[in-house]
């Protein structure tokens, strides 16, 4: 449930900040991406997609990561799976994603040490009428907790997408909580989550539908995952030029770039981040949501959580 937010727009006081600074595209077709430091190394988790969304020739889709200093790709692993995310703890790499191509009814783990061997376990099952998406792993005060897309025909649902939560104490063994209690929001589209924790909240990013095929990221927080407050600044970043800055030119071909120039942008969504280097690295795509896809990425001049609770505070 959403708390009332025009009272706090009356008489909040909100003062200059820092601002978020688009750097540019750095890939064609990828989307659903997670920067994670691993070692005292920026990886980028990605969903290596099947050949049915144009970009690979892969029959079925996969997970990999890279080396975000030299965009160096490390080897591909999970087949069959998509929507995928992960968190990284005392040396290991945990990744937890859909089984299939997407929509799918099994969440399934992955655990590595080397990011080369990888033991698998199934995290969680969901009925038929529940097709998964997007996920996001946080720490919290005493657990650890997981954002859930869903879709499907099940009540908990709502108006697709909606977020859904469950719980864990070591990562591989999950517990859904309550869709009916715990979740953001049936009322309205609500999709692409990133979770995270800082003093008492948990602060959730996630994509909104805007009127006339427009799709933005907002944020909201909440104590209990069941009540959330709404950022008092929002969308959080809006489609605009500089995500067409091509990061890396020599990385693509002159068709390629022409591509990404000549693109339909009305879309900023699928955002992740972490903290590197004393800034907050964040990836997100942009396009035309209907399948022209990129990878883009920015950075903010401050902590994750600095740049969390500015939209509050």
């Amino acid at each position: 449930m959403l708390k009332d937010f025009n009272a706090p727009l009356k008489t909040a006081k909100m003062p200059i900040r820092k601002t978020l600074r688009k750097l540019g595209t750095i890939d064609i077709g990828v989307v659903e991406t997670t920067p994670v430091v691993w070692n005292g190394r920026l990886l980028r988790f990605e969903w290596v997609r099947n050949s049915g969304w144009g970009t690979t020739a892969r029959p079925v889709g996969c997970y990999r990561f890279v080396d975000m200093t030299d965009e160096s790709a490390l080897p591909e692993f999970a087949d069959d799976h998509s929507f995928g995310c992960c968190y990284a703890e005392n040396g290991a790499m945990f990744v937890h994603g859909t089984r299939g191509g997407g929509g799918g009814t099994i969440l399934d783990t992955f655990v590595s040490r080397d990011l080369v061997n990888w033991e698998t376990s199934v995290a969680l099952e969901f009925p038929d009428d529940i097709s998964l998406f997007n996920t996001s792993v946080c720490k919290g005060p005493d657990r650890y907790i997981m954002a859930i897309e869903i879709g499907g025909s099940n009540p908990a649902v709502g108006k697709p997408f909606t977020c859904v939560f469950a719980e864990s104490f070591d990562l591989v063994n999950w517990t859904l909580l309550p869709m009916d209690e715990y979740s953001y929001s049936r009322d309205y589209y609500s999709a692409c989550p990133v979770i995270r924790y800082y003093d008492g909240y948990y602060y959730m990013i996630y994509l909104e539908s805007a009127p006339h095929h427009r799709w933005l990221p907002y944020i909201v927080r909440t104590r209990d995952l069941r009540e959330f407050e709404l950022g008092l600044t929002n969308p959080i970043m809006y489609p605009s030029p500089e995500d067409k800055t091509i990061l890396f030119p020599e990385k693509f071909t002159d068709d390629q770039r022409a591509f990404i120039e000549n693109a339909i942008d009305c879309n900023n969504s699928d955002v992740d981040l972490c903290d590197w280097d004393g800034k907050t690295v964040i990836l997100y795509s942009w396009g035309n949501q209907y399948g022209k896809e990129f990878l883009a990425l920015a950075e903010y001049d401050g902590s994750e959580e600095e740049f969390l609770k500015s939209f509050f505070e």
